[in-house]
């Protein structure tokens, strides 16, 4: 199950590397300064959200939202038109490796972006303090690469106690869009995948 808590501190590790790693701006940038308080937007989140889910952030003095999760490539060139019409610009290559902060072309508003290749798919974590970006993002919905592109060579019918990277897929990625499909849509994937998905 994950935890707000462990989904911090993932969220830390990463903002850490973005602001004192790979991003000019990153290294004088005040993660305080930038998600402060008097910006973070009054964004009515619906009950039910389609994957990835849009949820805020209040603390370490962080106020924005975030979402987090695992796109196919399809969905991540989606996102990135979403940012893209927000106002956003010079944005990375949608599977290109990127982790840093990227300015609002009129606003005062700001997104951090961290994005890799792994598991057939584009992982994502996106921080904003746009309203009119988050508001498109509750919108929005994509689907993962299928758990068996991901991990072609494992049975789920084998797997037991989870660790390692399926046991990370499985906790940030696949049990969050598992829990935000209907009844329906479960019911598209193999009997296997359902009953790993229902069991973990």
């Amino acid at each position: 199950m994950v935890t707000p808590m462990s989904l911090l501190a993932w969220l830390k590790k990463y903002l850490h590397r973005a602001f004192h790693g790979n991003s000019q701006l990153g290294r004088q940038a005040d993660l305080d300064a930038i998600f402060h308080p008097a910006q973070m937007p009054d964004i009515d989140l619906p009950t039910n959200q389609a994957y990835p889910l849009v949820t805020p952030i209040v603390q370490a003095d962080i106020y924005a939202y975030q979402v987090h999760g695992l796109l196919t490539l399809e969905g991540k060139q989606t996102l990135d038109r979403l940012i893209s019409n927000a106002g956003f610009t010079a944005l990375p290559e949608h599977a290109a490796s990127f982790n840093g902060l990227i300015i609002h072309t009129t606003q005062a508003t700001s997104l951090q972006l961290n994005q890799y290749a792994d598991f057939a798919g584009i992982c994502v974590n996106l921080i904003s303090n746009d309203k009119a970006l988050l508001e498109q993002l509750i919108a929005f919905k994509s689907t993962l690469p299928h758990p068996w592109e991901s991990f072609p060579d494992v049975d789920p019918e084998t797997l037991g106690s989870l660790q390692g990277n399926i046991d990370f897929w499985c906790n940030y990625f696949w049990r969050p869009y598992w829990l935000s499909l209907s009844a329906a849509e479960r019911l598209q994937y193999p009997v296997n995948w359902q009953e790993f998905s229902d069991f973990h």
